[in-house]
């Protein structure tokens, strides 16, 4: 084999690749995309999750939804809630959200089970720590999932420990 075709294999292999993971995010993007079409308009809680809101209570940066995707939206209590690049959160119903912490459970998707929880989300529990100042605005920069009954098949970073979380 000369070098020019070796050269041109490793350029087809990794555009295959890359063309690979445009096809499994675009998967995740429209599957996500179609469920904000039918959430409606509104996201956010308007109840208080069970504590006082003040100044000092903290956000969550979401980048839910085509007009957040670039730029993250301060939200308290959102229905739903991109977590990381891998993993969403929806239907959320919020149990508690005050100045150190805020918990909700709901429907889980990622990435790393789009050929099961795509059309049936597992459900799990959201922690949101570390609140932290960005740009004069005080938003949680952590957090921790847990699927009920365990992460089991599912071996994700994101269902391991506490994870950064946007902040801008």
């Amino acid at each position: 084999m000369n070098r020019s075709t070796s050269l041109i294999r490793r350029h087809k292999t990794a555009m295959g690749a890359g063309l690979a993971c445009v096809a499994a995010l675009g998967t995740f993007a429209t599957a996500t995309g179609a469920n904000a079409a039918t959430a409606p308009a509104h996201t956010a809680h308007t109840h208080t999750a069970g504590a006082a809101r003040t100044g000092n209570t903290p956000y969550v940066v979401n980048h839910y939804g085509e007009e957040n995707a670039d730029r993250g939206k301060a939200e308290r209590s959102p229905k739903n809630l991109v977590l990381s690049e891998f993993t969403s959160a929806g239907d959320l119903n919020w149990k508690q959200w005050n100045a150190k912490k805020a918990v909700a459970t709901g429907k889980i998707t990622g990435n790393w089970c789009l050929e099961t929880c795509l059309d049936k989300p597992l459900k799990g529990t959201l922690t949101l720590s570390d609140p932290k100042t960005v740009n004069g605005k005080k938003v949680f920069s952590s957090f921790t999932l847990k699927l009920a009954g365990g992460s089991g098949a599912y071996d994700s970073e994101d269902l391991q420990g506490k994870h950064p979380l946007a902040t801008s």
